[in-house]
């Protein structure tokens, strides 16, 4: 084997170690949480007696649908190995560049026998790694009962966001499971198609936790709370590297929103909530009108399902964008993100007036994460298909 071969195979294969080991300790904490009676549990844990924790978990709906989707990744994981994957190169069609590109540079390093299994389990052990941590703060949320909790929201107010965070992690185990039951698909899809939503499922259950859990709780001394903190930052570079790129593609205007929805939070404006939670509106609602143009969409579909008042409504626009990508339960897990992500902005729009206690810098600065990420899906996505 090659010296560059050999580097490749022992990043990827601690990468892979590494979110086995996530994915094990994901697996037990519900049984950690029943059994364990340490000095150093979590104050929520404390409070609480194992067997009702253990029973609130169990009867959370999301955490059952996260569990379900760790499961289709583990599958996946087992069905990349060196012996199948020329099978499945067979059976998928390789239409994405970004596939296309990794495996070339296989085919480069002297010696590599082609192991683009390698790329793939490089791959979904990243997508493990940010599906074994949603799990595990699922499980905290899961204590908490409803959504929203620290905010002191209205029941009302609290429903619909339950309703739309369970949808959410209903459309992500559907989507992973269908890519674990036509492990072609993996690589007939782009990669964003699962790293990305894997991505947006974990931004999802972040700013979920960061309004239900109050904020004295929120950095609990849990295992892999570090891990965790330091995927977030991760992520985080990666996307505001990302964002400006790829609003300057789109047009470069938008970055004004960005940067004054970003400045708001410095601010100290009394009225800061409201100015932040406008501007990452406005910007998101420039971004998907700019992705689908009224025309274009029009062109696209003549059916009176996809049209309000001779308007194309939010989900035609989603699927104009990701038209080209032709998997349903990659477009379901589209809408329900971004249903879930403008439900929770419309938490941070009411104004502090309506919220008691007011807003925490690090439910702003969360929701900020969670819409970045979310517009760089769609920008994303919109790349692909012009590549396509």
């Amino acid at each position: 084997m090659s010296d560059k071969l050999r580097l490749y195979t022992e990043q990827n294969r601690s990468i892979f170690d590494r979110a086995i080991k996530v994915s094990a300790l994901s697996s037990s904490v519900i049984e950690k949480m029943r059994l364990s009676s340490l000095p150093e549990n979590s104050k929520i844990l404390a409070s609480l007696s194992n067997l009702t924790a253990f029973e609130k978990i169990k009867q959370s709906p999301t955490f059952e649908q996260v569990n379900a989707a760790n499961l289709s990744i583990s599958k996946l994981l087992k069905a990349v190995d060196s012996s199948k994957i020329s099978k499945l190169m067979q059976q998928g069609t390789l239409q994405s560049a970004a596939w296309q590109q990794q495996f070339k540079a296989i085919d480069a390093i002297p010696g590599s026998l082609h192991r683009y299994d390698l790329v793939l389990q490089s791959h979904l052990a990243d997508i493990s790694k940010f599906s074994a941590l949603s799990q595990i703060s699922l499980s905290h949320l899961a204590l908490e009962g409803f959504l929203g909790n620290a905010l002191r929201i209205e029941t009302s107010i609290q429903g619909g966001l339950q309703n739309t965070f369970i949808d959410f992690g209903k459309s992500y185990s559907k989507l992973f499971a269908s890519l674990s039951d036509n492990p072609a698909s993996l690589i007939s899809l782009p990669p964003i198609v699962s790293r990305y939503s894997a991505v947006e499922f974990f931004n999802g259950v972040r700013i979920a936790q960061a309004v239900t859990i109050q904020s004295d709780e929120f950095e609990l001394d849990f295992e892999l709370e570090e891990e965790t903190h330091q995927v977030e930052k991760d992520v985080q570079q990666e996307t505001e590297s990302a964002i400006e790129e790829l609003l300057g593609k789109l047009n470069v205007e938008l970055k004004v929103l960005l940067h004054g929805a970003r400045q708001s939070l410095e601010s100290t404006n009394p009225d800061k909530v409201r100015h932040f939670a406008t501007s990452l509106r406005e910007l998101f609602t420039h971004v998907l009108h700019t992705l689908s143009p009224d025309d274009q969409v029009k062109n696209w579909s003549k059916s009176p399902t996809h049209y309000d008042r001779g308007k194309p409504t939010r989900r035609a626009r989603l699927l104009y964008i990701c038209r080209s990508l032709n998997h349903d339960p990659f477009s379901d897990f589209l809408e329900k993100d971004i249903d879930a992500v403008l439900e929770f902005l419309k938490l941070f729009q009411r104004g502090t007036h309506e919220i008691t206690p007011p807003y925490t810098d690090l439910q702003l600065k969360m929701m900020l994460r969670r819409m970045e990420s979310t517009l760089r899906f769609l920008l994303e996505i919109w790349m692909e298909s012009n590549i396509l």
